[in-house]
């Protein structure tokens, strides 16, 4: 079945209750962020920060999350036609290997408009090397349609940053995805059973690459 090996990847689906808005709500409050409940068909949280981004949380858009799903996201004023991919090797490796089953499967020659974004642009998208930053380049990959652009907005502090997530929290097993697009910088992650802590270190990341992409925008 499409993306079992992605979730067998990360890990069995979270007991019925994983998902807690309250430790969300408390986190936000607590850092100072609005806080308002979506109701409907589809309910979840939005949390607005005093800087400009929001915190989106809510049932998960894309087939290889379990459940909810966050999403950091921030209009950064870029091009909208500028597209970004941030994910680490082992989560586009799994990524690829389903689509290339997708294909497979439905004799397929084409990328499928159906896919989300972060997947057809594995296909899509040239790869921007990261000669400087050895850690980086071993444990990521960056794709993009705006090379210039994209290593300016990489400059050494949040170059910085990125190494420091990568030797701390942003492990393999983290199925996490930054990407650029309309405009807008994104960050996806499961919404289950997530702590304060993880929202502390993702939130603070998602800070510092919006404020920088502004700045180049």
């Amino acid at each position: 079945m499409m993306f079992d090996t992605i979730k067998r990847w990360m890990g069995s689906a979270p007991d019925a209750g994983g998902a807690d808005p309250k430790v969300l709500t408390t986190w936000a409050r607590g850092a100072g962020h609005a806080v308002k409940t979506v109701s409907g068909s589809t309910p979840g949280l939005v949390i607005e920060s005093p800087t400009g981004w929001r915190l989106e949380w809510g049932p998960t858009q894309r087939p290889y999350y379990v459940g909810h799903e966050l999403r950091f996201r921030c209009d950064c004023g870029v091009p909208g036609d500028v597209q970004m991919l941030w994910i680490s090797k082992a989560m586009a490796h799994n990524l690829e290997t389903d689509v290339f089953q997708r294909f497979t499967d439905a004799m397929q020659t084409r990328v499928d408009n159906t896919l989300p974004d972060e997947m057809r642009w594995l296909a899509m998208h040239p790869k921007v090397l990261l000669t400087d930053r050895p850690l980086l380049a071993r444990r990521f990959l960056l794709l993009s349609n705006a090379e210039a652009l994209t290593l300016q907005w990489l400059d050494a502090d949040l170059l910085d940053a990125l190494e420091a997530a990568a030797t701390t929290w942003w492990t393999d097993n983290l199925a996490m995805v930054m990407t650029v697009n309309r405009g807008l910088l994104t960050i996806r992650m499961s919404g289950e059973a997530v702590e304060p802590r993880q929202l502390d270190v993702v939130s603070a990341l998602f800070e510092h690459a919006a404020g920088r992409l502004t700045d180049v925008a």
